[in-house]
């Protein structure tokens, strides 16, 4: 899913989403994860939605985001 081929819309491929989640926990403290994902898909679409966990994990790899359990929330992690 992270790789795109010829067949993957460009505007919902998991590395846009990511971006515009990055975008999104810039602008707040952090975002439960039900208000992030109502954002992406009423921004990007219903499409969008397959490649929101994709993204939500290629984040948290790259050590961009932070999980919150308690409030089941994310928020963004500026020291990596």
């Amino acid at each position: 899913m992270i790789k795109p081929d010829r067949h993957i819309n460009p505007d919902i491929s998991v590395i846009n989403v990511s971006a515009f989640i990055l975008k999104q926990l810039n602008a707040f403290y952090d975002i439960n994860y039900d208000d992030l994902l109502k954002k992406v898909i009423d921004n990007m679409g219903t499409e969008a939605k397959e490649n929101f966990p994709y993204a939500l994990n290629f984040l948290y790899l790259l050590g961009k985001l932070e999980y919150l359990e308690i409030t089941d929330s994310f928020k963004y992690n500026a020291t990596k």
